[in-house]
């Protein structure tokens, strides 16, 4: 019924117009203003419906035309009335609708035209001026078929070249699947490429050239034509009229035996009616058959060779003159081509790297670990270019450098080594805080390598300064087997990037620092009372899961109180750190030695019973009681004494918490016990339980 409605409407205002309800100013009512205004919003509104649909129905747009061409008139008329001649308006009309509309509906607009004004003429005109009149709609008639018939003519060209630009758009989109062929040192087309993000305009551009060779091929009957870009040292194949899975995408630069290698050396046309050897052919992967070759160089600017453009085909003697001209004259139309594709592919290398270098500085902020910001730097990297070997030197004190991190060439040799400042180019790098440049390092006159310990192949090095507020806190390294492989605008990159890493480095280093503050005490470097607690309740839990014991060790260092009122808190402070040392060099690293509090220390012995733990608290006594401490003014002897419980053995099992509490009550006791009965000793709970429970019961 929708599409009804604009030929109700159309045949109504055919009816008024006929009638003379549009002639002239002076039979204008209100009726006829609204009646025309209606007219007009409703053709509005079918107008707009029809340009949203792609293709309208076919009755759609006639009914639109229909009803466009019988306002328009009666517009015309009411305004002019039947004092100007409408063919001119009527002919305009089929001019615009002609080249819109298809042949047979411009057909159907004239047919109406010439009726309308012809039953119009009829009706209000003498006999005379109607039969010129009629000759002259019978001409308009013949003339809009025409007009139409040309404006088809011409739609359907512009349909065919529309749809050739699409296929051309959509044609070659991304580089040829290909191998790598022999000799080319294992470069895939994947590997060289990998760096690359392909976006529309380089799509585009592929497409075009493989629609190009692909005429090339038609005109001139080939097997094949394959268009290569000529880099330093190797051939990329850009389009193919065939995509064939046989292709190589990648070659390289070879003149002996190679056809496409003698162009480039020669740079002239090399045409051969008949192959003899088809290693000559060397872009396809295996026999094609292909007996005739031909192939011309593609100069770019200033003689520059840029492209090989090439045709084969499975016939002998199968290109003429002609067709080397003909491919010559290809050759020129395609250089324009490739310098374009060149700079949109450096385009889109900048904009990978550009986008692996956002990733890389917004992962930076997610992490506060050494050994994460190492990772998330040197793997990101990769995305920017392809180096062969990475590493992060970083400043130990002013005599030493630790390799913190290393990737590539020899990394399992370098990571973690130490080497001093004047023996090494980062040396250099630290002391002058600017990033260095090497762009053939085996050439390059200089007083220090790299790694002075091992001798790596590499020529391009790169070495940037990690500097947080004007202090240089290490060096990051690139380094590549190539010569001439860091750009300007890589270094920019990476420089920016060193910062970055610099910072987020520092902010590991401060949150290192505070984490250790909330766990180390600060005088003896020793865990403190908070963080023993939670090792020890650890250890707890661990010992009683696996069926193991543990021991603690209580210790106190004896007349403490006397040495601070003699020589002062800052001796008793310098005492307390040679203890201190002495605990950590008496036990193991699975082992918590820890400030308890004051004077006293306690140390977690895990997987230790009691014998274990007699002999290490023995040890500690004995080297503390044949020790000399320094109090600034004199050296004076200490000694110390212990008190050991042991787990299960001392507490039972008991629940976690209660077994912790128990645990430090009892070596506590046992340690009373030694400071009450001489000082200077050891004792194991299970040895002094009966003496603690009598002492108890006295003091009671």
């Amino acid at each position: 019924m929708k599409a009804k409605i604009p030929f109700l409407i159309t045949f109504a205002l055919s009816a008024l117009f006929l009638k003379g309800f549009f002639d002239g100013l002076s039979s204008l009512n209100p009726l006829s203003v609204l009646i025309l205004l209606l007219s007009i919003l409703y053709l509005s509104y079918i107008v707009i419906e029809n340009l949203k649909d792609e293709k309208p129905a076919f009755y759609g747009g006639l009914g639109t035309g229909l009803l466009l061409i019988v306002s328009t008139k009666a517009i015309f008329l009411t305004l002019a009335g039947n004092s100007l001649n409408p063919y001119p308006i009527d002919f305009l009309l089929l001019i615009i609708l002609a080249y819109f509309s298809t042949l047979m509906n411009t057909a159907i607009y004239a047919f109406f035209i010439s009726m309308v004004d012809m039953a119009h003429l009829y009706l209000n005109t003498a006999a005379p001026l109607f039969a010129k009149s009629a000759y002259a709609i019978i001409m308009m008639f013949i003339a809009a078929i025409a007009a139409g018939s040309i404006y088809g003519r011409d739609k359907k060209t512009r349909e065919r070249l529309e749809g050739l630009l699409k296929n051309m758009a959509d044609g070659g989109r991304g580089p040829l699947p290909g191998k790598s062929p022999a000799g080319a040192d294992g470069i895939m087309a994947q590997d060289n490429r990998k760096d690359l993000i392909y976006t529309e305009p380089v799509n585009a551009a592929s497409g075009w050239a493989s629609n190009a060779v692909r005429m090339v091929k038609d005109m001139i009957n080939s097997h094949n034509c394959v268009l290569f870009k000529v880099d330093k040292d190797r051939l990329s194949a850009i389009a193919a009229a065939s995509h064939d899975k046989d292709i190589y995408y990648e070659l390289p630069m070879e003149s002996s035996g190679n056809l496409l290698g003698w162009i480039a050396e020669h740079r002239v046309p090399l045409r051969i009616a008949e192959v003899r050897d088809i290693k000559g052919i060397s872009y396809y992967t295996k026999d094609k058959k292909i007996n005739s070759f031909l192939g011309v160089p593609v100069f770019g600017d200033g003689d520059e060779l840029k492209g090989i453009l090439c045709a084969d085909s499975q016939k002998y003697d199968a290109f003429s003159v002609e067709a080397e001209r003909f491919l010559v004259m290809a050759a020129q139309g395609v250089s324009e081509f490739l310098k374009n594709i060149s700079i949109l592919h450096q385009m889109d290398t900048e904009r990978s790297k550009f986008i692996a270098f956002y990733n890389l500085t917004k992962r930076l902020g997610s992490t506060l670990r050494f050994d994460e910001i190492f990772d998330i730097v040197v793997e990101s990297s990769m995305g920017i270019i392809d180096y062969d070997m990475a590493a992060f030197i970083l400043k130990e004190d002013q005599d030493t450098l630790r390799i913190a991190s290393a990737k590539g060439l020899m990394a399992a040799e370098l990571f973690d080594r130490k080497l001093r400042p004047d023996e090494s180019i980062a040396g250099a790098v630290l002391k002058n805080g600017k990033s260095l440049l090497f762009q053939n390092l085996q050439g390059s006159k200089r007083e220090a390598s790299l790694f002075p310990w091992i001798s790596l192949p590499i020529r391009s090095l790169l070495c940037l300064p990690l500097i947080v507020k004007e202090d240089t806190i290490g060096v990051f390294v690139l380094a590549s087997k190539r010569e001439n492989y860091f750009s300007q605008y890589v270094v920019n990159i990476f420089e920016v990037i060193a910062a970055h890493t610099a910072i987020a480095l520092s902010n590991a280093r401060m949150y290192q620092q505070m984490e250790k503050m909330a766990t180390i005490d600060g005088l003896t470097g020793l865990f403190n009372h908070r963080c023993f607690q939670e090792r020890l309740s650890d250890e707890l839990e661990r010992a009683e899961r696996y069926k193991e014991k543990l021991s603690l060790l209580l210790l106190d260092i004896d007349h403490f109180k006397k040495v601070n009122d003699t020589y002062g808190h800052p001796a008793g402070d310098k005492i307390l750190k040679e203890v201190a040392k002495i605990l950590n060099s008496s036990v193991r690293g699975v082992d918590v030695a820890a400030r308890y509090g004051g004077e006293e220390f306690a140390v977690v012995l895990v997987n230790t019973g009691s014998k274990g733990a007699l002999e290490t608290a023995e040890r500690i006594r004995k080297i503390m009681e044949g020790s000399k401490f320094d109090t600034g003014s004199t050296n004076i002897r200490i000694t110390g004494s212990m008190g050991i419980a042991v787990f299960p053995d001392d507490t039972g099992m008991l629940d976690q918490n209660s077994n912790q509490r128990l645990l430090i009550s009892r070596a506590d006791s046992a340690l009373y016990t030694a400071k009450e009965e001489g000082r200077n000793r050891v004792y194991l709970f299970k040895d002094v339980s009966d003496r603690i429970e009598e002492r108890r019961e006295k003091t009671g």
